[in-house]
């Protein structure tokens, strides 16, 4: 099963806001990006990638 993450802090509490003729716009509860990007991985991968970007923030 995929699961939808921000990109910006990888949360999965983003939602899906608005759409139409600019396209999808999601925004994250967490940090506050809005945007259509988003990343969507299986939910088995989802501890890997929290570490990969807890390591690359204390770089």
């Amino acid at each position: 099963m995929k699961i939808q993450i921000c990109p910006v802090c990888g949360s999965t509490d983003i939602y899906y806001e608005a759409g139409m003729i600019t396209g999808e716009k999601y925004k994250c509860n967490n940090c506050g990006y809005v945007g259509s990007f988003i990343l969507e991985i299986e939910e088995k991968d989802y501890e890997e990638f929290l570490k990969t970007i807890k390591n690359n923030q204390h770089k």
